[in-house]
């Protein structure tokens, strides 16, 4: 048992699982989806007969998304030590110091760093499969773990 395992079970905080993280993720995810489907509605509908036409739009609005990402990430995990979709599944952000929400600047590295595992074909994600606090790339860098919530 490393010493952040062995502080977790002091404090009987308990990992977030895989499907709670999953589940989070997929609704997050949908909701930022939904956002920019709406933003982009009459542009998108306007293309729709051309294929090429709409994923070059599309393409051309990649940097915007990911500035949403970062925007929504950063504000709820420093805000609440979660976004919607852990607020959902009852998990929560923790910096691993103190235990406590995670401060505006690790939530916006935590941001920043997510959207890079993205452009990574998700290795960042898949990373969690292997590491013994569920961690990702992006929890790693900013010194988190998502736990359940107490």
């Amino acid at each position: 048992m490393n010493p952040i395992e062995r502080d977790l079970a002091r404090e009987e905080l308990t990992i977030a699982s895989y499907q709670k993280r999953i589940k989070a993720y997929l609704l997050d995810e949908s909701l930022i989806g939904l956002v920019v489907l709406a933003a982009l509605w009459e542009r998108l509908g306007a293309l729709s007969d051309n294929p090429l036409a709409l994923i070059e739009t599309v393409n051309s609005y990649v940097v915007w998304i990911a500035l949403f990402h970062i925007i929504y990430h950063t504000i709820f995990v420093a805000l609440y030590g979660a976004t919607l979709g852990k607020m959902w599944q009852r998990i929560i952000v923790i910096e691993i110091g103190g235990f406590g929400k995670p401060s505006f600047v690790t939530a916006l590295i935590r941001a920043l760093t997510r959207v890079v595992s993205d452009l990574c074909m998700a290795l960042g994600f898949l990373w969690a499969f292997a590491d013994p606090l569920r961690q990702t790339w992006h929890d790693k860098f900013s010194r988190v773990i998502v736990i359940d919530a107490p």
